[in-house]
């Protein structure tokens, strides 16, 4: 592996900086996060979070101007105001099709922050009459029972032209899993390519860490000489810690934290 220095530090949010479930990250994390800006070292959030959820998060962890990728990839926006600068969104076609294709599995579907709230039946029925997704989406996320699991993937498998996300587990719940899907196109290394090549960042040595199978290919944005790192939690794949470097302290042991200290991204 490479012994050039690390450039910028590329991060999933859920189970890797936030514990699921809780609002903010720990002070551990939001130090480190800190502690990142003043090394100068950009820390780029990648997620499938929308604006909308992640913002919160932009004084905490400091992110200020940076890019971030969204949407599972869909969209790269500055983290403070939202403002999009790259996207490959949804068609309202393929948006369409996906809601009507598996809203009947789930028990929450959504594409935005209205949908979010809503029961998925009356999201289905806001579809079939052409009162939403007029502009297509970022992308459509569904919850639902494990137990539907093979329907949902085999009703995906029927509409052209979209990729989902592996089915991981919801907020580490036994009884519920979640899907994301998006154009065919489209996952997290796309968008890191896209945000890396607006931030003027393309060609530095990533440090990449992330705790789910979503995270697969921000692993692969690692690239040859990359340092990828998988969190111990206890819903973390196997396949994703065999391809890590090193595997960090889960989540509720403050990993980001502890791998930006191993790694010396803190000290000047």
């Amino acid at each position: 592996m490479s012994e050039r220095a690390i450039g910028v530090v590329l991060s999933d949010v859920d189970g890797t900086q936030m514990i699921h479930g809780q609002r903010l990250p720990t002070p551990a994390v939001q130090a480190a996060a800190h502690g990142l800006r003043a090394n100068g070292i950009p820390l780029l959030e990648v997620t499938g979070r929308s604006h909308a959820l992640l913002r919160k998060l932009v004084v905490p962890l400091d992110l200020r101007d940076n890019l971030c990728t969204l949407d599972g990839g869909a969209t790269v926006a500055h983290a403070d105001s939202g403002e999009v600068v790259w996207s490959r969104w949804l068609s309202a076609e393929r948006a369409r099709a996906a809601v009507m294709g598996i809203g009947r599995f789930c028990t929450n579907i959504h594409f935005d922050m209205d949908s979010r709230s809503r029961d998925p039946q009356e999201v289905l029925q806001a579809v079939e009459e052409n009162r939403v997704l007029a502009d297509g989406a970022p992308s459509v996320f569904a919850i639902f029972g494990v137990e539907k699991g093979n329907q949902i993937i085999e009703a995906l498998g029927q509409l052209p032209g979209i990729r989902h996300t592996p089915i991981m587990a919801y907020e580490n719940s036994e009884e519920l899993g979640c899907i994301q899907v998006v154009e065919a196109d489209v996952d997290k290394h796309y968008g890191i390519v896209q945000m890396l090549r607006y931030a003027g960042l393309a060609g530095m040595r990533p440090l990449v860490i992330g705790d789910g199978r979503n995270d697969l290919p921000l692993f692969a944005a690692a690239g040859a000489d990359g340092v990828k790192v998988a969190m111990d939690n206890a819903n973390t794949p196997e396949e994703l810690k065999d391809l890590a470097d090193w595997v960090a302290p889960s989540v509720e042991n403050d990993g980001f934290a502890v791998t930006m200290d191993r790694y010396e991204l803190l000290v000047p």
